[in-house]
C-alpha cells in the first residue's frame, strides 16, 4: 500500500477522491465512508474501526510480531506490505503549539478505488 505523507495543524482532513470530510477538528466521529481504518502513534496496537479486509491482515501481523521478542510494531512497515489495490495510506503529521510544541501521528487508510 502506498502511503502518503502530511503535516498539517489542524485535523481536518477530506478525502481526495470525494472531498468528503474524514475527521474534523471539533468531531470524533468518522465520516467518510472510504474510511478504511486508523490507527495513532500514542497506542499502535489498538487500530480503529478496521475493514475485515485490513483486520485480517493487521492480526496476522500482530501475531507475528507478539512471538518476536526482538520485534516491535511497525505500523508503516505493515501498511507497506498490505496490497489491497486502490486503497491509499495517509500519514498525517499533527504539529501545534499549545504551551509548547505538541505533536501527532496517525495512519488513516482511505479506498480510493471507483466503488461506484
Amino acid at each position: 500500500m502506498q502511503i502518503l505523507t502530511l503535516e498539517l495543524g489542524h485535523w481536518n482532513f477530506f478525502c481526495p477522491v470525494t472531498g468528503k470530510l474524514v475527521f474534523k477538528e471539533d468531531d470524533a466521529g468518522i465520516n467518510a465512508e472510504t474510511f478504511r481504518g486508523c490507527w495513532s502513534h500514542e497506542v499502535p496496537s489498538e487500530p480503529i474501526n478496521l475493514a475485515p479486509e485490513l483486520q485480517a491482515a493487521w492480526d496476522v501481523y500482530a501475531a507475528a510480531i507478539e512471538e518476536d521478542e526482538d520485534a516491535s510494531l511497525d505500523v508503516p512497515a505493515f501498511l507497506k506490505s498490505v496490497d489491497l489495490p486502490g486503497w491509499v495510506a495517509f500519514e498525517v503529521n499533527l504539529t501545534q503549539v499549545a504551551g509548547g510544541a505538541v505533536w501527532e501521528t496517525t495512519w488513516t487508510v482511505l479506498d480510493l478505488s471507483d466503488n461506484g
